[in-house]
C-alpha cells in the first residue's frame, strides 16, 4: 500500500514540474516585459495582448525589438531551441513617461535658451519729417522739412533728398514731426494752378513779358491755360523754365 501511495506522489511531482518547465509565462509577464522594455526606449505605450495567454518559460531572456519605424508593433522572440516569436500590437499613449520629464524638461530650457541667444539687428532706415505744422496747400520750403533715423519699416522714406519735397503742395493738414510720404502730397509740376508766372509774346520784333496766373498744372513743354493779370483774359502756352509761359499762337 504505502509502495502504491510513493508511486502516486512521485508521479504526481513530475507532472507538476513538466508543467512548470514547460507552462510557466502568461500573457501578462510578456505584456510587463514590454512595458518595461518601451519605458527604456522612451516611448509610453500600453502592449495589446491577453494576460491570460500562456506560454512555456523561455531560458533565454526575451528578445523584444521593433519591426517598423515605428512602435506600433514589436516583436518578442524567445531563442531557445523550440523557442517561439510574438507579434505584440502597442498602443501609443499621448503622455511621455515620467522619467522623460527632466530631459524634456532640458530640451524646452535649450529651445529658450537659443530664443533669447539669438538677436534680431534692427535696420535703420531714414525719413523726411516737418519740423512744424502746415496746413493744406501749403508749399513746402527747405526749412520746413528735415532727415531723421526710424527703426519703423513702415515709416521708411520714398524721398532721398531735400529737392525732392521743396516746392511740393500738401494734400492735407499735417502736424509737427509728421514723417512725409507720396501721400501727403500732390504730384510736383514745373507750374502749379495758381501759380504767379511769367507770360512772355513776340510782337513784331519786339518780346513783351507780362505777369500772369496759371490755370492749369504741367511741366516743361506741357500747353496750359493762364491768365493775362493786366487784361484779364485767359490765353494758351507752353511751359518753359523758371516758371515761364511762351503765347501759343
Amino acid at each position: 500500500m504505502f509502495k502504491i501511495l510513493s508511486i502516486h506522489l512521485l508521479t504526481v511531482l513530475v507532472t507538476i514540474l513538466l508543467s512548470k518547465a514547460t507552462i510557466a509565462m502568461t500573457g501578462k509577464d510578456i505584456s510587463e516585459k514590454v512595458s518595461k522594455w518601451l519605458t527604456s526606449e522612451g516611448v509610453n505605450g500600453k502592449p495589446v495582448f491577453s494576460n491570460t495567454s500562456v506560454y512555456k518559460d523561455c531560458n533565454n531572456n526575451l528578445e523584444i525589438k521593433k519591426i517598423y519605424n515605428d512602435y506600433k508593433t514589436v516583436k518578442v522572440n524567445c531563442s531557445d531551441k523550440n523557442g517561439y516569436q510574438l507579434l505584440i500590437r502597442v498602443k501609443i499613449l499621448s503622455e511621455k513617461p515620467k522619467n522623460n520629464f527632466v530631459l524634456d524638461t532640458k530640451i524646452k530650457q535649450n529651445k529658450i535658451f537659443k530664443k533669447k541667444k539669438v538677436k534680431v539687428e534692427k535696420k535703420l532706415f531714414k525719413a523726411f519729417r516737418l519740423k512744424k505744422s502746415l496746413e493744406k496747400n501749403a508749399i513746402i520750403n527747405y526749412h520746413d522739412v528735415e532727415l531723421v533715423e526710424t527703426y519703423n519699416t513702415s515709416q521708411k522714406s520714398f524721398f532721398s533728398y531735400k529737392k525732392e519735397l521743396v516746392g511740393r503742395k500738401l494734400k492735407k493738414n499735417l502736424k509737427m514731426d509728421q514723417l512725409l510720404h507720396p501721400r501727403h502730397l500732390y504730384e510736383k509740376f514745373e507750374v502749379s494752378s495758381g501759380d504767379v508766372i511769367s507770360i512772355v509774346a513776340n510782337i513784331g520784333n519786339a518780346l513783351v513779358t507780362v505777369s500772369g496766373e496759371a490755370h492749369g498744372s504741367g511741366n516743361l513743354g506741357d500747353l496750359i491755360k493762364v491768365k493775362n493779370l493786366r487784361s484779364g483774359k485767359i490765353i494758351k502756352g507752353y511751359i518753359k523754365k523758371n516758371k515761364i509761359i511762351k503765347i501759343f499762337r
